[in-house]
């Protein structure tokens, strides 16, 4: 078996997957509180000397789950993406339905599969009065039920209450995590926590007028883009180069 192809093709479909995570990161460069995706590579390393050696499929490449292989042969894996929460930039709108949190924090909303968290507060009236997401989701209270304001104007605090003109309060639920990379992404803007994840205080305050632009950099999401690009032509090179020399080796090596 020619390891150096099987090689080169785990670092080609690495930097697929790269590719993958980059271009979703661009399409979502207007989206409001939307957060970067990040790859993390890892070199899968094992022995020759097992019986049962053999190369890494594609899908394990992929996800960088390995059964017990044991070549003398290093492979590139695309092991994991993490998201960086790093805040964006407050942009003012002076529309009064738009949100944005200035610090850590998340803002409930409530979904048919739960409680979800989102950064994304260009928020909206529905036909009952109730504030909600652009998907129609509810925004939460701090009792987790949905905020009405009706069709009456409303003002924030920096702490999140709602003064509603025609009389009463709100108070939007916000809500920290100790460990943020423990969330996951559900799509449509907002994160899923996981069970029994520990909270921590949010130091978040609410700007009203104002949204978070996504915390992508156009120009460094096009360097890593261009890099990930050559890189992937290199491996593909590699990949070449294995097969000609395999080919020389059949034809001169057989040859009388």
């Amino acid at each position: 078996m020619n390891k150096g192809i099987y090689i080169a093709t785990s670092g080609s479909l690495a930097q697929e997957r790269a590719m993958d995570i980059i271009a979703n990161n661009m399409a979502n460069m207007n989206t409001s509180g939307y957060k970067a995706d990040r790859m993390l590579f890892q070199t899968y390393l094992s022995k020759a000397h097992a019986p049962d050696s053999a190369a890494p499929t594609s899908n394990e490449i992929k996800t960088g789950a390995t059964q017990n292989k044991t070549e003398d042969t290093a492979y590139m894996f695309s092991s994991q993406s993490y998201t960086n929460y790093e805040q964006g930039a407050l942009q003012k709108t002076g529309n009064t339905f738009d949100i944005a949190l200035d610090g850590d924090g998340f803002l409930a909303v409530q979904t048919p599969l739960g409680e979800r968290y989102t950064r994304g507060g260009a928020f909206k009236i529905d036909a009952g009065g109730d504030l909600v997401t652009a998907d129609g989701f509810k925004v939460s209270n701090q009792n987790g039920n949905a905020i009405h304001v009706g069709n009456d104007e409303f003002s924030v605090r920096e702490d999140g209450l709602i003064t509603v003109s025609g009389g009463g309060t709100e108070q939007f639920k916000i809500v920290n995590f100790a460990d943020r990379t423990q969330l996951k992404k559900s799509g449509q803007g907002l994160f899923v926590a996981e069970a029994g994840m520990e909270t921590a205080a949010p130091t978040a305050a609410v700007r009203q007028g104002y949204l978070e632009a996504s915390n992508i950099n156009p120009v460094a999401e096009m360097t890593r883009m261009i890099t990930a690009l050559r890189t992937y032509e290199a491996f593909q090179k590699a990949v070449h180069s294995n097969d000609d020399m395999t080919t020389r080796l059949i034809a001169d090596v057989a040859r009388p």
